[in-house]
């Protein structure tokens, strides 16, 4: 599958994509797939298979939009920058938020989230490649999760890392419905997250990482492309570092 055009996708992309429970969309109108809360599709054969979703997950708001210093997440971000994943587009609109304990877990790839149930899919893209789709569909397999945890004053917050390692091993490949038990330990790798010094809506963070103990380094910013309404946001023109096709699960 190649990088594709301003056109729709061929026939045989979107079935090579279909097989990998995988969907080629067009980032021009990301804020009608990703934001939209219309009738939901059916679930996709992996999604059957590995999650027993037997039917249509409901969208249900995460509510962080609420929050006038995060209200930005819950529109659709881009990761700007010079990074291997610049352009990836993604949302918290979708998030499980907790007000209480200022905390979002974001199932990347999506996972499994109860027998029966649905998993969030559709969050967060990449581009459109043979290693995405293995990734992305590894990533859901190991329910990949970013557990982020703001700060008081919503201008920081630190992200964790987890997942079920166990999908390693051959034995544990067909056993998808592991929660992400296991937290990558800070001291291996650290992520952050840091409002910028203009933001007070949350529509522009800086990511920074640490490997190995090291200091935090900046790796992208995130900034805000369209609003939680749909609505052309501050840094749209940052929409074209999006490839001319990306892939979401489903």
């Amino acid at each position: 599958m190649g990088g594709g055009s301003d056109e729709n996708p061929s026939g045989l992309q979107s079935c090579m994509a279909a097989c990998c429970g995988l969907e080629i969309k067009q980032p021009h109108f990301v804020n009608e797939w990703m934001l939209s809360t219309k009738e939901p599709k059916a679930p996709s054969l992996f999604q059957r298979l590995c999650f027993c979703q037997c039917g249509p997950s409901v969208r249900k708001p995460s509510g962080i939009e609420a929050v006038p210093q995060l209200r930005g997440l819950a529109g659709v971000m881009v990761q700007a920058g010079d990074v291997s994943t610049a352009g990836t587009l993604l949302t918290f609109k979708w998030a499980n938020w907790d007000l209480v304990k200022r905390q979002a877990d974001l199932q990347v790839f999506g996972g499994f989230s109860g027998c029966g149930r649905g998993s969030e899919v559709g969050l967060w893209t990449e581009s459109v490649n043979p290693l995405w789709c293995f990734l992305m569909n590894f990533g859901r397999v190991g329910n990949y999760t970013y557990r982020i945890k703001f700060s008081e004053d919503y201008r920081r917050a630190d992200i964790g890392i987890s997942g079920n390692p166990l999908i390693l091993c051959c034995s544990c490949l067909c056993i998808p419905c592991m929660p992400g038990w296991f937290s990558v330990p800070t001291c291996i790798m650290a992520f952050e997250m840091v409002q910028a010094d203009d933001s007070t809506d949350g529509s522009s963070w800086k990511r920074n990482s640490s490997a190995c103990g090291s200091d935090f380094k900046l790796s992208y910013n995130l900034q805000e492309v369209f609003t939680p309404e749909g609505q052309p946001a501050k840094y749209h023109d940052k929409l074209a570092m999006a490839p001319q096709q990306v892939m979401i699960t489903y």
